[in-house]
């Protein structure tokens, strides 16, 4: 049986991976080695996937060595870099390796461009789930792209399609650590002119513009559980509720709601392909949206839109439609090696 041994950090990967090893869980023989604590290890671990503790002082060219695999399989993002560990040893044991490209962002980066050298963190396969995410990769002239069916997204689609509960005029404002990630980057809590405070407050500013008073706040995951709470208080005329990411599946949340209204995230992406009113809100030009959404969706201010000006489209043909399924491109790799 085909052995493959994986890496996962970050979340975006992690999370399709899982979607893609449930549908060949018993094709192939696989190790998937985590970081305690890390996104991943909290995706896989809930998934009931067999987990492979190991820590950043693991020897990995050792443990791979040990193990032959006959392919290597990792996720790609800016959190750790420990992935580019994963494939030095397969270059170095002439293992085929792959890495995922999830995201719109910072593709060369992940390989610590431009960094001397950095060429020698590439792998010999890089898979893309969407159009936008192929142009990127070949604007950065990587070798051996392979368009890859979005499998995570694919799963949410089937799942939106079986979700009977009622769509309401309601607006989902998705919230992220904007204040913190500035800080954490650039020791400015403003860095970009704005935080997720600004924007959700901007919403509830112009909610009358959208015919609701309807609004639900989706926490990130490293949000306080009250960090909203004071908006309570604060506008009194709009039914505010506050919603758990941990508690409330992302589709069932989306499927409720009819606007979709987020800073930069992935989220609005989805949003946007089961056609609801994806709108990206920047209230400044220091930042731009990396996310693919319709031009005219991508707003600085929310006063006085006019919501026929917004376009929503069902983009959920060009999902189903996209790249070869992941047993075609194993089937690939090891018939080339």
């Amino acid at each position: 049986m085909i052995k493959i041994a994986t890496f996962f950090n970050d979340a975006g990967a992690s999370n399709n991976f899982v979607s893609l090893i449930k549908r060949y869980k018993d094709e192939y023989e696989w190790s998937f080695y985590l970081l305690k604590d890390s996104p991943a290890y909290k995706i896989f671990l809930q998934a009931s996937m067999p987990i492979i503790e190991i820590t950043p002082n693991t020897d990995i060219y050792t443990t791979l060595y040990q193990l032959q695999p006959s392919i290597i399989l990792v996720g790609t993002g800016w959190q750790n870099k420990m992935h580019l560990d994963f494939i030095r040893s397969s270059n170095q044991l002439k293992i085929p390796s792959i890495a995922s490209l999830d995201h719109w962002t910072n593709y060369k980066e992940r390989f610590n461009y431009p960094n001397k050298n950095w060429k020698d963190n590439l792998p010999e396969y890089i898979t893309v789930n969407d159009e936008v995410g192929y142009k990127i990769a070949q604007n950065a002239t990587f070798k051996n792209i392979i368009k890859l069916k979005f499998y995570n997204l694919l799963d949410e689609i089937q799942s939106f399609h079986n979700i009977k509960s009622q769509e309401q005029n309601a607006i989902l404002f998705i919230s992220e650590p904007t204040q913190e990630v500035a800080y954490q980057h650039y020791r400015d809590e403003n860095y970009w002119g704005f935080d997720e405070f600004i924007v959700c407050e901007a919403i509830c500013k112009n909610i009358r513009l959208f015919a609701t008073n309807k609004l639900t706040i989706r926490l990130h995951p490293s949000d306080e559980p009250q960090k909203y709470n004071y908006l309570h208080e604060k506008y009194k005329h709009i039914n505010i509720e506050i919603e758990n990411s941990y508690e409330t599946k992302l589709i069932d949340s989306l499927s409720g709601h009819n606007t979709i209204i987020g800073i930069d995230g992935y989220v609005l992406y989805e949003a946007m392909i089961l056609s609801k009113l994806a709108i990206s809100l920047l209230p400044s030009s220091n930042r731009k949206c990396l996310v693919p959404l319709f031009q005219e969706n991508i707003l600085q201010s929310l006063d006085s839109i006019k919501l026929s000006q917004l376009k929503k489209e069902e983009q959920i043909n060009s999902v189903a439609s996209f790249g070869i399924d992941f047993a075609t491109l194993i089937q690939k790799i090891i018939t080339k090696s």
